[in-house]
């Protein structure tokens, strides 16, 4: 039932809180709705992830808004350059708030989350996303506690899932302290499948990139 919710619809929910704010920052969670879109896309065929790189395989669309602009913009990318991308690259060109806004809208039309805009300072707006149903939410997060309580076996999509969160490190955030045998046997193990396995390595390599820039842009700022 979890896997109702396309694969970055099912992350997005679980990085916010039913009052709508983020659980974490958006740069994580921008980069894990990248790899999160790349990881479904491989799953359903449309797109293949060999040798580290990114490449049109069907290219079917799946009807899904977020997940076909993906596939557009792969296809629009190899149209041109006639060479497949490394996934690294795909997932630094996606993970910006672009993706983030369609996977939400397609959360709002959905009626699983609703869109509020509040101006705060009377300057700034804000916007959160409360949640209106919280059904499909609690399904995932059943699937993947029964998964980490090893009282289940993963399908490939749970798998992704919790690579997905250990690789953005929102893993314990979420579900507390956790084996990290058991997380490195389902995210490494033969649960993933090798494209999948391939974008959570290059998630955790652009977390770390984006993380040291953060911190090279602050200590600047304070040494300035």
């Amino acid at each position: 039932m979890a896997e109702l919710l396309t694969i970055p619809q099912a992350f997005a929910l679980l990085q916010i809180a039913p009052d709508g704010r983020r659980s974490t920052d958006g740069q994580r969670l921008d980069l894990g709705l990248a790899g999160a879109a790349l990881a479904d896309l491989a799953l359903r065929g449309a797109i293949t992830l060999e040798g580290g790189r990114v490449g049109i395989a069907t290219g079917t669309p799946t009807g899904d808004a977020a997940l076909d602009g993906v596939l557009e913009q792969v296809r629009s990318v190899f149209s041109v350059s006639g060479t497949p991308r490394k996934a690294k690259w795909w997932v630094q060109r996606l993970g910006k708030r672009p993706l983030r806004d369609a996977v939400l809208a397609g959360l709002v039309q959905r009626d699983i989350i609703t869109e509020e805009q509040r101006t705060t300072l009377v300057l700034f707006t804000t916007t959160r996303h409360p949640e209106r149903d919280g059904g499909p939410e609690s399904l995932v997060r059943a699937g993947i506690a029964d998964v980490l309580a090893q009282r289940i076996q993963p399908s490939p999509y749970l798998a992704a899932l919790v690579g997905l969160l250990d690789a953005t490190n929102t893993l314990r955030d979420q579900f507390g302290r956790v084996d990290k045998s058991v997380v490195r046997s389902i995210s490494e193990g033969e649960w993933a499948s090798p494209a999948v396995r391939a974008v959570l390595t290059d998630i955790q390599s652009a977390a770390v990139m984006a993380g040291a820039m953060v911190a090279t842009t602050a200590a600047a700022t304070s040494t300035s």
